[in-house]
């Protein structure tokens, strides 16, 4: 039940503040302690590809740069900008880590460790 409902509030999150019908896919994968966000970005030069992570939001955005002017017959690959945010709840944040190869971007994002309770004796007055 929990995954449907997260991936319907990340559908929500990217009708509503980037995404559309042409963006890239994306694979999130709960692992032991972490999670992995795998992003296909065929075609984008690293440089172009910026990954943040704000208010617990993972935001990924590429752009596709064409660098000459050329006469097209076919038009289909032109300049875009492509953006995908994911929700996130508790993480550790410092410790999101990213690599980009052959047209995948990997994101690695470890899920806070639960705090121990400490014992605790109370003094009766």
């Amino acid at each position: 039940m929990f995954n449907e409902l997260y991936g319907l509030r990340n559908q929500l999150n990217n009708i509503f503040y980037g995404g559309t019908d042409k963006s890239f896919p994306v694979d999130i994968i709960e692992k032991e302690g972490c999670y992995l966000v795998n992003a296909e970005i065929p075609g984008v030069d690293k440089d172009n590809i910026e990954v943040t992570f704000e208010n617990s939001t993972l935001t990924i955005k590429a752009t596709k740069k064409e660098t000459e002017k050329q006469k097209f017959l076919v038009n289909e690959r032109t300049n875009k900008e492509f953006e995908r945010r994911f929700y996130f709840g508790d993480i550790e944040e410092d410790s999101l880590s990213a690599k980009y190869e052959n047209g995948i971007l990997m994101v690695t994002i470890n899920l806070k460790k639960p705090e121990e309770k400490q014992k605790r004796t109370i003094t009766i007055e």
